[in-house]
């Protein structure tokens, strides 16, 4: 009967530290936060087990005042630089930031700048065609001019 409670006592040991062992494995997590392309607004932040791939937030939009360019969501930057978009993150195996970053798509000042330009050349375009039509005209009328005279 002794033997018998001892390799029970052994197993109950036994299975205690498997189960310690395993929750202690199993425990360890790593915070990844998510923030604005200014550094410091938060826009999400999960713990994700060390070792897992976390899951980012949707693409944020940047906000924007009157007159300022059109941005759009291209990626989360790491640490080293890289570029991830939020499914494609890797695994996370400390604490990381990652920081969104935006392409311009539209931006109305230089809209603006390129409508006058355009505008302008179409001006000058036009002039020359009339300093052209003037031009012709002149010549005719300077030619008609010595005919008549001699």
């Amino acid at each position: 009967m002794k033997k018998v409670l001892a390799i029970f006592l052994c197993a109950v040991m036994l299975f205690s530290f498997a189960c310690v062992f395993a929750f202690a494995e199993g425990a360890e997590t790593v915070t990844v936060t998510f923030v604005n392309d200014d550094g410091t607004t938060v826009i999400q932040s999960v713990e994700v087990e060390k070792g897992k791939v976390p899951v980012g937030p949707p693409a944020p939009s940047k906000p924007r005042q009157d007159g300022d360019p059109e941005w759009e969501f291209s990626g989360w930057q790491a640490p080293d630089g890289s570029i991830y978009y939020s499914n494609t993150l890797p695994a996370a195996n400390s604490d990381t930031i990652y920081v969104a970053t935006y392409k311009k798509i539209h931006d109305n000042e230089a809209e603006g700048n390129i409508t006058i330009m355009s505008f302008l050349a179409s001006i000058f375009e036009r002039l020359n065609k009339i300093f052209d039509q003037l031009k012709t005209y002149y010549n005719e009328l300077a030619d008609s001019v010595q005919k008549l005279l001699g």
